[in-house]
C-alpha cells in the first residue's frame, strides 16, 4: 500500500498522512464491529465482574485475618466458580454465533467514559486524602461508596433498573459501614471484612444479571 507523505498546500490544507490515518483508523472500527456477535458485551462485562468479585472476596479474607475460618472466601469462591463456568460457557457458544456490526451509541459510550474518568479520579484522591490525614480504617468504606454511587449515572444512561438497585445497596452499605467505623462501634476491620463481602455479592448479583441477559440472546437465536 503507497502512502502519499508531501503535504498538498491549496485553498484548504490537505495531509495526506493523516487522511490516510483517519482512513485506516475508521477501516479499524469497522472491522472490530463487524468481528463482534451479540454475546461479547454480557461476555465482557461478565469478566469485569469475574474480577472485581475476586478483588472483594481476598480483601474480605485479608480483613477477616482467618477469623472466619476462609468461610467467607469458600462461599464467595463458589460465586467466583459459577460466573467463571458461564464464561466458559458463553465463549464456547459465542464461536458457532454469527458476526455481525452491532449498534453503538456514541452518546452513551461517551458518557461511560465520562463517568468511569470521574469514578477513577474520585478513588485516587480520596486514597491520597485518606492517606495523608492517617484515616486508612476509612478506605475500603470510601472506595465502596464511590463505587455504589457510580452506578446510579450508569443505571440512567443504560436505562437499567437493576443497576440503580445494586448502586442504592451498595451505597447503604458503604455509609453503614463508614457509621460504624466512625462511632468505633466495632473493629473496623471486622467491619470492612463484612463490607466487602457484600461488595462481592453486588458484583455476583451483577455477573448474574449478565448472564440471565445472555442467556436470554442465546434463546432469542435459537428461535
Amino acid at each position: 500500500m503507497n502512502i502519499n507523505l508531501t503535504l498538498v498546500w491549496a485553498d484548504e490544507f490537505q495531509i495526506p498522512v493523516l487522511r490516510q490515518a483517519f482512513s485506516v483508523s475508521g477501516n479499524f472500527k469497522q472491522t472490530m464491529a463487524d468481528n463482534e456477535t451479540s454475546l461479547d458485551k454480557s461476555i465482557g462485562g461478565l469478566f469485569m465482574m469475574i474480577i472485581f468479585t475476586v478483588i472483594w472476596t481476598i480483601l474480605a479474607e485479608y480483613y477477616f485475618n482467618n477469623y472466619d475460618y476462609r468461610i467467607a472466601g469458600v462461599v464467595l469462591g463458589f460465586g467466583v466458580s459459577y460466573l467463571i463456568y458461564n464464561y466458559w460457557i458463553f465463549n464456547k457458544k459465542k464461536t458457532s454465533l454469527p458476526k455481525t456490526e452491532q449498534v453503538k451509541n456514541p452518546k452513551k459510550e461517551r458518557l461511560f467514559w465520562i463517568i468511569f474518568a470521574i469514578e477513577g479520579i474520585a478513588i485516587f484522591l480520596t486514597i491520597n486524602f485518606l492517606i495523608n490525614f492517617k484515616k486508612e480504617n476509612l478506605l475500603i468504606s470510601c472506595l465502596a461508596l464511590i463505587v455504589g454511587l457510580h452506578f446510579i449515572p450508569l443505571a440512567k444512561v443504560f436505562d437499567r433498573k437493576f443497576h440503580f438497585y445494586i448502586g442504592i445497596w451498595t451505597i447503604f452499605v458503604a455509609v453503614l459501614a463508614l457509621f460504624l467505623i466512625v462511632q468505633n462501634s466495632y473493629n473496623y476491620k471486622v467491619v470492612n471484612a463484612f463490607l466487602c463481602c457484600a461488595c462481592a455479592i453486588s458484583t455476583t448479583l451483577c455477573g448474574q444479571h449478565m448472564i440471565n441477559n445472555g442467556k436470554k440472546i442465546l434463546s432469542i437465536i435459537r428461535e
